[in-house]
């Protein structure tokens, strides 16, 4: 689905915009998974701010999208596409940097299917995305296997914060979003 939307859309988003959205939706439905811990306190944030990780010549840098929660995946393209080619450049200012409540790593890229990314030292969550594949899917209508392509997504979290239960809850969400874009 969210190929098929991404074809069809102007501007294209990346396919881990898309999973940025959605996490950023989850995470502004259920704000108790986006707390972090400071001290020995876990603080809320108020606002929905969420990284993603970009490869730079000599690292990778993690700029932030503020209020992710609060625009449309179509709005947010253009800052995405801009951050990135800043933080490629080493660039980023300042405002687009740190405080964020999670990061999303698109390890796919590498034509990896899945990882295992560690959330950085001031967040609680980081969401990893998969590259994509067919893979065979039992169709009752047809009777048959059908090819579907699909992507594994990772969710790493701080168990100081958040549980199995609630994150599981929240990767479940995020997946849901994601089969419907057009709702991003």
């Amino acid at each position: 689905a969210v190929l098929a939307h991404r074809k069809a859309s102007n501007p294209k988003p990346g396919p881990a915009l898309y999973a940025l959205r959605a996490l950023a939706i989850a995470l502004a439905e259920n704000s108790a998974v986006a707390g972090r811990l400071v001290g020995n306190k876990i603080i809320h944030p108020s606002s929905i701010d969420v990284g993603f990780a970009v490869e730079a010549e000599d690292g990778v840098l993690v700029p932030v999208l503020r209020g992710a929660d609060k625009k449309p995946l179509k709005e947010l393209v253009g800052r995405y596409d801009e951050l990135v080619e800043l933080a490629r450049q080493r660039k980023l200012p300042a405002d687009a940097t740190g405080g964020s409540v999670a990061t999303v790593t698109n390890f796919g890229t590498f034509g990896l299917i899945w990882a295992t990314p560690i959330p950085l030292p001031e967040q609680t969550l980081v969401l990893g995305l998969g590259a994509g594949r067919r893979m065979p899917h039992w169709d009752e209508v047809k009777g048959q296997f059908v090819p579907v392509m699909e992507a594994y997504l990772t969710l790493s979290f701080d168990h100081r914060v958040l549980d199995g239960g609630a994150a599981g809850r929240l990767l479940q969400r995020i997946a849901e979003l994601m089969k419907k874009p057009e709702s991003l």
